[in-house]
């Protein structure tokens, strides 16, 4: 890797810890490149705008994501252990990254929910497809006989949204020592009891 590839490594990993703790709107290039030891300057040649930057904020925390929440899916069991898996490490998730606060990716949902251009287009592809890749995972439970032959990979996905968004605000901003346990049992509720 060259030195300008570490550099943007550097930039972006301090960029991530940024979103986590203050979300998109807090990468601002002043004080992100003071976090780096850059220049304003240094740091702008990088990306060009904040807009760039926030996109390539998205991408980096995506990769990290999908290494720590989802690839390890490869190693589990078909079906409901897979399923499991990835659930279980989404509730990690910041953290099983090495990431300080809440996730990124719920501090861009709130900021450009009513926003319009690209970081908020980019932002819901990663959604469309992390749904897609639950709506899969939930396919193979059906097959495998885990989940019942009516279960709706949708519905069930969007279920599974809605159980991980409340984990974030009973964790994050309630701070109840119970959110991990309560979302949890939910799953287990989700799944029938299978889990």
């Amino acid at each position: 890797m060259g030195k300008g590839a570490r550099t943007r490594a550097t930039i972006l990993a301090a960029a991530a810890e940024t979103a986590c703790l203050a979300g998109f709107d807090g990468l601002n290039l002043q004080p992100l490149a003071d976090k780096v030891g850059m220049t304003k300057s240094g740091l702008y040649a990088h990306f060009g705008s904040k807009e760039a930057l926030q996109i390539a904020t998205l991408e980096y925390a995506a990769e990290l994501f999908q290494a720590r929440v989802v690839a390890p899916a490869k190693t589990e069991g078909a079906g409901l252990p897979r399923l499991a898996g990835v659930f279980g490490r989404w509730l990690e998730w910041p953290a099983n990254a090495a990431l300080p606060g809440n996730c990124p990716f719920f501090a861009g949902v709130v900021e450009f929910d009513d926003a319009a251009g690209p970081v908020r287009e980019r932002l819901v592809r990663l959604f469309r497809d992390f749904r897609a890749v639950v709506e899969q995972l939930v396919a193979s439970a059906v097959r495998h006989g885990h989940l019942g032959a009516g279960t709706d990979p949708a519905q069930f996905a969007h279920e599974l949204l809605a159980l991980r968004y409340a984990h974030h605000w009973a964790q994050g901003f309630m701070h109840d020592p119970a959110a991990d346990a309560r979302t949890r049992a939910a799953f287990a509720r989700l799944v029938g009891g299978r889990a």
